[in-house]
């Protein structure tokens, strides 16, 4: 024992659960530390942001340097007195801010244009100058002139990603922030533009761009630190001016957000790195306006294309500035990518990365590889691989709307690589061949195999578990499991199994309890069964289970001590029904005594109708067993043997409301109506779940009397014997207590229940049925037409809430019922409280609409229609309203 327990006893980290998180602990560490996983964290990124969808800011204007103002203003570099007028152009347009992405020479670099050259889209002469401007400055002076009149053009400078870092010009130094300390992007030499223009100009930031090391640009910083001061990006510099805002309102914070215009939170990151959503073209358009510059310089730019608008001008041409790539598959220009963080900025379009982003990401790994290590040992190959595909599916969708709807970025993929390898490796473990393990894993295999046997003995499948329990080296728990096993053929009248099992036991241990005498009344008794002399010596070959042409007895007259109805011991007979016998019966396996109704198929159905009762009937079952209520029955178990279909079920004390439903034995009204309110509130529950009873009497109540316990019985299964008998003609269950459209042969819902209740409690309270008939037509009449009379009539002393409330009930038309158990059992409770004296007497109660729960639903069982509207409560005298 000593010995079998220990070589049971796995080390933890041998188990296969330990195994496949070893290895994707392993896989994934290798794969982040190369990078993989961060390539694949880059590649959602960039498709989710490609695929995110905002409105660009509408007041953005691109002037692009292209090929057409190349070739009409000549090549790069443009002599000062051009940018001069393309800025007095702009100016006078009414442009709000005006930004150049790129440097200006300091000197000119070749003449002016002569006279006679016009530009494109201007008259002929009009290069030519005025007499009265022959003075005016040249050169760096011009266009610093245009630049201090215009008053709102930035310029840019041009750091390097490293090196040391020089002064800060005081033309420069105006446009920075304090010292940011960690909270901005180190840069090296500067390179500024020349005094006499940086002087001019309203304000000078940087424009870098540095994609990533795949190549694509995905976040530029806002700010640069530089000669301990916070150099700020012109897409900064360009929002503040747009928004008509000073200098004093960008301001450095020390917390999230970090950086702050005016009253706008920007989402960055601690070192002010902004990931802008690039927005695409729609319809073939770029997402922001474009001219070329030559364009720009023509007088009929005029005011209506720049008139408040915020103007950057950049390179556009292939010759002068190399495209960007960005999210989405886009390649930019430089002045393009400025175009996008700009609206960024303005419209919050931007990714932000929570402070709670990496930690996530690492809570999200470690619940995957304890997911791999304690749940997915745990299940079946296929369903091991159904739920790790949706986890999957999970933590990528998780990521993929963060980012395309929240636009916050965090990680989960990590975890996703860690299900996925470890799940790869879980199915190579259970896929490899059981052959050449090790010694603990063969006993965790037969551990497995003996407790799959010992399921299949307590479902009932016998000969299935002995299969099982025949591979499997045998063990003392083994013995005992064989033992039982034996003894349950022996119930079950298969002597011949019976007595293989009890051989299988006494080749190894000849001592077994008192297997040795069990084994001789087996033998004995399957040669009296086969009527031949059983001359086979003990051995391990299995014999077949013989066949059985007779049809079997019921349990009632078995021949041995303790008769079997699947699993379960028969006890003695305990009543007879319209569905067949009951019985007291006893789980052996737990010691639950139960109820156990059974039903004779095979004598109510045949052919077609016998395959589809059977299907039926266990679906019934199945559905009554799911309603879990303290006031219904609950149901264990169903099955079929013998020709019975069989369910076990609570076994109830007391009886059924019969008894008290007859003059003279009548509960008091109190009680009664307590009774019917509990029944209301069962109803109310299994409604709610889709299940109709269409069977409530008083013999369907089980009452006790000692324990003032009440419970429902019979849920599901009436319905199987009406729906056979009704497609005869016949009308089963008890007539005088079917509602209207029951006995019309209507689809039925909860109300219908809740009228048979209605039936219920008039005769708990008079001991008599409200409509009665000398026959069948004549009862099918009063219950479709003739209104139900006042309990009042049979019962006097009744208070008047007490006759409203079972008036109500039974109203022919089910929308003027009652809609629902809740409001049935509500109304009662307040007539037993009026009647008690705790609640003075009201007004008549009219139904109100439940908003807490459909009266029907639309699945729910016979259901034809769903009560939309709940009109109020007509006099009984008068004739129902519309027919049904």
């Amino acid at each position: 024992m000593g010995r079998t327990r220990s070589a049971q006893q796995l080390v933890w980290w041998r188990t296969d659960g330990f195994v496949c998180a070893l290895v994707a602990a392993i896989v994934v560490a290798l794969a982040s530390t190369l990078g993989w996983v961060h390539r694949l964290d880059l590649a959602m990124y960039d498709a989710a942001v490609g695929s995110a969808s905002a409105e660009p800011a509408a007041d953005l204007v691109v002037v692009g340097v292209d090929d057409r103002s190349l070739k009409a203003l000549g090549p790069w570099p443009w002599p000062p007195e051009v940018h001069a007028r393309l800025v007095d152009q702009l100016a006078s347009a009414g442009a709000r801010a005006i930004v150049y992405t790129m440097p200006l020479p300091e000197t000119p670099a070749r003449p002016l244009p002569t006279p006679a050259a016009a530009l494109p889209g201007e008259p002929a002469g009009a290069g030519a100058a005025p007499a009265a401007e022959v003075a005016a400055p040249t050169g760096d002076a011009r266009l610093a002139l245009s630049l201090q009149r215009a008053g709102n053009v930035v310029l840019v400078s041009q750091y390097a990603a490293a090196g040391p870092a020089t002064p800060l010009p005081s033309h420069v130094r105006r446009s920075v922030l304090a010292d940011p300390g960690e909270h901005a992007v180190p840069a090296g030499t500067g390179r500024h533009p020349p005094a006499t223009l940086g002087a001019a100009a309203s304000a000078i930031g940087h424009l870098q761009l540095t994609p990533d090391a795949d190549g694509v640009l995905r976040q530029m910083p806002l700010l640069l630190a530089h000669d301990h001061a916070a150099v700020p990006s012109v897409a900064l510099l360009a929002a503040l001016r747009s928004l008509q805002l000073g200098a004093t309102d960008l301001r450095l914070q020390a917390s999230a957000p970090w950086l702050r215009l005016g009253s706008l939170g920007i989402a960055t990151d601690s070192t002010t790195l902004l990931r802008p959503l690039f927005h695409a073209p729609e319809g073939g358009q770029p997402a922001f306006a474009r001219m070329s510059f030559a364009q720009a310089l023509a007088p009929a730019a005029g005011a209506p294309g720049f008139q408040g608008k915020t103007v950057l001008v950049g390179f556009t041409s292939a010759t002068q500035a190399t495209p960007l790539a960005t999210p989405g598959g886009q390649s930019l220009y430089p002045v393009e990518v400025l175009a996008q963080m700009v609206s960024a900025i303005r419209h919050g379009h931007a990714v932000a990365v929570p402070d709670w982003a990496l930690p996530v990401a690492w809570l999200a790994m470690a619940a995957a590889l304890l997911y791999l290590a304690l749940a997915l040992p745990q299940v079946s190959a296929l369903a091991g691989l159904a739920v790790s595909v949706a986890l999957l599916l999970a933590l990528a969708g998780a990521q993929w709307l963060a980012l395309e709807h929240a636009l916050l970025s965090f990680s989960l993929l990590g975890a996703a690589l860690v299900v996925a390898v470890g799940q790869a490796t879980m199915l190579a473990l259970k896929l490899r061949p059981d052959g050449g393990s090790s010694r603990a894993r063969s006993t965790e295999a037969a551990e497995s195999q003996r407790m799959l046997g010992l399921a299949l003995h307590g479902q009932g499948k016998l000969e299935q578990a002995f299969e099982r329990f025949r591979r499997l080296p045998v063990t003392e728990a083994l013995k005992d499991n064989l033992y039982h096993l034996a003894q349950d053929f022996e119930r079950k009248r298969n002597y011949a199994m019976a007595k293989q099992v009890y051989e299988r036991i006494l080749r190894h241990d000849r001592q077994y309890k008192d297997a040795k005498l069990r084994y001789r009344k087996a033998r004995a008794r399957a040669k009296s069964a086969s009527g031949q002399p059983d001359t086979t010596p003990p051995s391990s070959a299995p014999v077949p289970m013989p066949s059985v042409s007779a049809k079997p007895r019921l349990p009632g007259d078995a021949t041995i001590g303790l008769p079997m109805l699947g699993r379960y011991e028969i006890s003695k007979e305990i009543g007879k029904g319209s569905m067949g016998v009951v019985y007291q019966g006893r789980d052996p396996k737990i010691g639950r005594t139960v109820a156990i109704k059974t039903l004779a198929l095979g004598q109510e159905f045949e052919g077609d109708g016998l395959i589809d009762a059977r299907a039926r009937f266990f679906r019934e079952a199945e559905t009554a067993g799911r309603l879990q209520h303290p006031y219904i029955v609950t149901i264990f178990d169903s099955g079929e043997e013998h020709d019975l279909a069989y369910i076990s079920m609570e076994y109830l004390k007391g009886s059924d409301l019969s008894p008290f439903c007859k003059e003279g034995n009548l509960l008091p009204v109190p009680l009664a109506l307590s009774v019917a309110a509990r029944v209301a509130e069962a109803l109310d529950y299994a409604h709610a779940n889709q299940v109709v009873h269409r069977d409530i009497k008083p013999a369907n109540i089980m009452f006790d009397t000692a324990t003032d316990a009440v419970k429902v019985t019979d849920f599901g299964i009436a319905r199987l014997t009406d729906s056979n008998k009704t497609r005869t003609g016949l009308v089963l269950g008890t007539p005088s207590f079917m509602s209207p459209e029951q006995l019309a042969g209507k689809k039925v819902d909860g109300r219908t229940d809740l009228y048979s209740l209605g039936v219920t409690l008039f005769q708990m309270l008079t001991g008599s049925l409200p409509l009665r008939g000398a026959s069948m037509p004549e009862l099918m009449h009063k219950i479709a037409s003739v209104p139900a009379p006042d309990v009042r009539t049979l019962r006097p002393e009744l208070p008047a809430e007490v006759a409203a409330v079972v008036a109500l009930s039974m109203m022919k038309r089910p929308e003027a019922r009652y809609q629902t158990g809740r409001q049935f059992a509500a109304e009662i409770r307040g007539a037993l409280a009026v009647l008690a004296g705790t609640e003075s007497a009201t007004n008549p109660r009219t139904v109100v609409y439940d908003a807490a729960r459909k009266a029907t639903g639309r699945d729910m069982a016979d259901f034809q229609e769903t009560v939309m509207e709940y009109p109020a409560q007509q006099d009984p005298s008068l004739p129902p309203s519309s027919a049904r």
